[in-house]
């Protein structure tokens, strides 16, 4: 029979239908719809991940940069991961915030290269000094001392 069914009219008589390109063309918009639906959120996340972890604006002249050494299935470098979310706000026009996840080549070597253990932050100047280090989780308040007075060296 191919691509044709048969089916009963009025008539108990059989009917030969066609296949149904109107039915197809729906259904592959909704895929492509919900393809694009899951893909868009999914991209903006990949950029933003990248964004995060580049390390090469350190140093950039424009602004100073604190570095999170960070893995994240410690429970410890997540509540500091925290701990500076709370406070970068008024910050972050003024400050570069990114991220060296060790468990990536570039993170460990990032670590590596400054001798430094997970659930540190490195506090770099707009020239690329490192000017300090806060190692294990800081409170809050501690995070805001350090950023303002990052912010105040300038």
């Amino acid at each position: 029979m191919g691509n044709k069914r048969k089916r009963k009219n009025k008539n108990n008589s059989v009917k030969k239908k066609g296949f149904n390109w109107k039915r197809l063309a729906k259904r592959v918009s909704i895929l492509i719809c919900l393809a694009a639906v899951l893909a868009i959120p999914l991209y903006f996340s990949s950029n933003q991940s990248r964004i995060e972890h580049d390390l090469s604006v350190i140093g950039n002249g424009r602004t100073a940069t604190v570095v999170q050494i960070h893995d994240p299935n410690c429970q410890l470098c997540n509540q500091l991961k925290r701990n500076v979310a709370a406070v970068k706000g008024e910050f972050k026009d003024k400050i570069e915030f990114k991220t060296a996840n060790i468990k990536t080549n570039k993170g460990g070597r990032f670590a590596q290269r400054y001798n430094v253990p997970h659930v540190t932050l490195l506090f770099f100047d707009k020239k690329g000094n490192r000017v300090n280090t806060m190692q294990g989780v800081s409170s809050q308040e501690d995070i805001q001392r350090a950023l303002s007075s990052l912010v105040a060296s300038r």
